[in-house]
């Protein structure tokens, strides 16, 4: 992201009082005859407190936008209250438009709530502002994935009403806190909030679970949100580190690294979410070194713990399970190849 221009005006923010006019229509990529940017759209509700809801905060990811668009159309919003008063974020519309995470001289709009570096930054304020000022209910930022994984919830804190929002969703749990510059992280200082992960875009199934999902947030009572459903969490895991392809590395999928520094094999995103023992082959490589880099939760560079580069094959060192591996080589350019994490006991009293 250093390449940006840091003198670029910020994007504005535009606020609605009221759904518009044809927003539960709108094909995704014509969301800017709508929409002139990033939106933040109030909706009444019976119940004034609001649930917060993020979507789009990276363009190519739509099963949030065709969620909300089912759910209020069902409502008859914004003709009819809600049952539970929305504030709804919409996030990067010109990538939306185009179908792509983010342009190539934006920031990326889940690395822009901590920090000051980039225009974006001061968008990411405003925004927060006006989530402080509505003192909603809850927070839930809606995202897909690029790489094939399981629906899991996300979440920052380890309290009881941020497990359970994340139970509701998934008995898959992904306890993080880096990337620290994400929404979510920035919500947890307001509200309880998590991360829905959803599965690819555009599959049918995450746009029924996120549009069930969001109906029961909007329709429990506050209690009986935040109470723990019956399905226990016996799939907690915590983000321990983060594996980045470096600058000028060139990567391919396949079964050689004849045409490329480094090959990954032809199945790698079945591996999100299993348990891999030590001795795992992730790839081949051929000579240039480092093809790979593994930093933790400190920003330390902790490749030779997990990885072991030899005799031309990627190895892993030490049992582990991967999250949100991709066969997506522009998106592991620009953001990461995925994660390690551990599995994680959380305490019901926490």
């Amino acid at each position: 992201m250093d390449h940006l221009k840091t003198h670029r005006p910020p994007p504005e923010l535009t606020l609605f009082g009221r759904l518009p006019e044809g927003f539960t229509e709108v094909p995704t990529e014509k969301i800017g005859t709508i929409l002139p940017g990033p939106s933040l759209i109030h909706i009444e509700g019976v119940n004034t407190r609001p649930l917060f809801v993020s979507i789009m905060l990276h363009g190519n990811e739509t099963t949030g936008f065709l969620a909300l668009q089912r759910l209020l159309t069902a409502f008859g919003a914004p003709h009819r209250l809600l049952p539970r008063a929305m504030l709804l974020l919409v996030g990067n519309v010109s990538a939306a438009a185009q179908g792509l995470r983010k342009l190539d001289d934006q920031a990326d709009y889940n690395r822009i709530w901590q920090g000051d570096r980039y225009p974006e930054h001061l968008l990411a304020k405003k925004v927060l502002d006006e989530i402080r000022k509505a003192a909603p209910i809850a927070g839930v930022d809606l995202h897909n994935n690029t790489g094939k994984n399981p629906h899991y919830g996300c979440i920052n804190r380890l309290d009881n009403a941020s497990l359970s929002l994340a139970r509701r969703f998934s008995k898959t749990i992904v306890w993080f806190t880096e990337p620290h510059e994400v929404l979510s992280i920035a919500l947890s200082a307001i509200c309880p909030s998590v991360t829905l992960e959803c599965g690819l875009s555009g599959d049918p199934a995450g746009t029924s679970h996120v549009e069930n999902y969001l109906r029961h947030c909007i329709e429990l009572p506050e209690e009986t949100l935040f109470t723990p459903p019956p399905n226990h969490h016996n799939d907690l895991f915590h983000t321990t580190a983060r594996i980045n392809l470096p600058e000028g590395i060139r990567a391919e999928f396949g079964q050689s690294a004849e045409h490329s520094d480094i090959c990954f094999r032809e199945d790698l995103e079945t591996l999100n979410f299993e348990r891999l023992p030590e001795g795992t082959v992730l790839g081949h490589y051929r000579k240039k070194l480092p093809v790979l880099t593994v930093t933790d939760n400190l920003n330390r560079e902790v490749t030779g713990h997990y990885l072991h580069f030899s005799e031309g094959r990627i190895v892993t060192r030490v049992p582990i399970v991967p999250s949100m591996f991709t066969h997506d080589l522009k998106i592991i350019q620009q953001d990461c190849l995925g994660y390690i994490m551990e599995s994680y006991v959380a305490e019901e009293s926490v």
